[in-house]
């Protein structure tokens, strides 16, 4: 995967701004609301405009307030943590890892409501909703201007509330698919999860050094 790239219907029940969609959208947001801690292994299919394509896979933990940590297994080892405020990227092969603050990195927003960071009705325009077989689909617009968003599609069990995949789509029409499966609902976490400690003979690198603005 490279550098810089690391969230048939059987029925049609279309929905789309009617009170009824935006009562899908608020169960999904209490159901996390209530969510301290996730856990799961996900896929992620990156589908860029010029016709590459980019896949990858691994396990990820979630628990609020803010914090992640996303372990790539295939095609290489890769770690994303951060504990809400500091970001770490560490690449094992590469005997590196990038520190950042996670105000400055890359938008985060589709995850944002999954850790307790943004709810969907503040961070998106919801465009429609729709029942596909057992799955609410739901299509969302950022409120605000996103270099790196254009559209999020949803895919929701709607029986569980457990996300089943996120779309992500950018302004240029490169598409990111991640599906995630094995879902479990926590009460906790162990802090340490969130936080990184360097190995022996790692280098660490700043991004604001490496890329300054």
């Amino acid at each position: 995967m490279k550098r810089g790239r690391w969230f048939l219907a059987l029925s049609l029940l279309a929905v789309g701004l009617t009170p009824q969609g935006q009562g899908v959208v608020e169960r999904i947001q209490g159901f996390y609301d209530g969510t301290r801690a996730l856990k799961g292994q996900f896929s992620q299919r990156v589908e860029l405009a010029m016709g590459q394509v980019e896949e990858a896979r691994g396990a990820f933990y979630l628990k609020r307030p803010g914090m992640m940590r996303w372990e790539y297994e295939r095609p290489e080892q890769r770690l994303l943590v951060t504990n809400g405020s500091t970001l770490w990227a560490y690449t094992p092969t590469d005997r590196q890892v990038i520190v950042q603050d996670l105000k400055t990195a890359v938008s985060s927003i589709p995850f944002d409501f999954l850790v307790g960071a943004g709810r969907l009705t503040d961070q998106f325009v919801l465009r429609q909703v729709s029942l596909h077989g057992d799955s609410y689909r739901l299509v969302l617009i950022p409120r605000r201007p996103d270099p790196h968003l254009s559209q999020m599609e949803m895919e929701v069990d709607e029986a569980t509330l457990y996300i089943r995949s996120l779309t992500i789509q950018d302004p240029y029409n490169n598409r990111t698919v991640m599906r995630f499966s094995h879902l479990e609902v926590k009460s906790d976490l162990p802090a340490d999860l969130f936080s990184f400690v360097p190995p022996p003979g790692v280098k660490i690198l700043r991004a604001e050094e490496l890329f300054p603005r």
